[in-house]
């Protein structure tokens, strides 16, 4: 188990780091808002913070909406800026079931999108982020139903105007009042 989850710490590092800038290409995916986005094109000209969580995650993915709300509090009324989950697991995050998150968590409808798509889809955006996401050990249920945790890349970016990636840092150990100077340094800039 320690050998797997190295491998995907490194894999995350490898795939995810942003040493240089890029531009991630875009794939098809399902607002809660009802509306398809080619993502995160769709999204140019305006700075997007970027996040990938599970709505069945027991603890980093809890840490990173945490953080990223107080974020949230720092830049929410800058009208530049949007927020945009992606879930690690499009089999069981359905729209409803993001929804539902939501409103658990109090997100912000207005700038805070939470999107999932076809698993194909949603694997290439985390593909183009550089994120990994594997399911853990799965175990069925006598009803049919899966259980199991995805072990996966903890990770925020910020995108420019331009759809560039200019920041990615861990989200559960995010420092909120710096990161909120950062996305405004970016929402600023013209």
């Amino acid at each position: 188990m320690w050998v797997r989850i190295l491998a995907l710490l490194v894999g995350g590092l490898l795939l995810g780091s942003c040493d240089g800038i890029h531009q991630p290409r875009s794939s098809p995916l399902q607002g809660t808002d009802g509306r398809t986005y080619r993502f995160p094109s769709d999204l140019q000209g305006r700075v997007v913070v970027v996040s990938f969580i599970y709505t069945h995650c027991p603890d980093i993915c809890r840490m990173t909406i945490g953080h990223l709300l107080d974020v949230w509090d720092r830049v929410g009324k800058d009208t530049s800026v949007v927020f945009a989950t992606i879930t690690l697991d499009p089999a069981r995050d359905t729209l409803e079931t993001l929804r539902q998150y939501a409103e658990v968590w109090q997100l912000p409808p207005e700038r805070w999108l939470l999107l999932t798509g076809t698993v194909a889809d949603v694997e290439r955006v985390h593909q183009a982020f550089g994120v990994v996401a594997r399911k853990s050990y799965t175990e069925r249920l006598p009803n049919g139903e899966e259980v199991y945790f995805v072990d996966h890349t903890d990770a925020v970016f910020l995108l420019d105007r331009q759809g560039i990636v200019r920041d990615r840092r861990e989200g559960s150990t995010l420092d909120a009042a710096a990161y909120a100077a950062l996305v405004q340094r970016y929402a600023y800039a013209r």
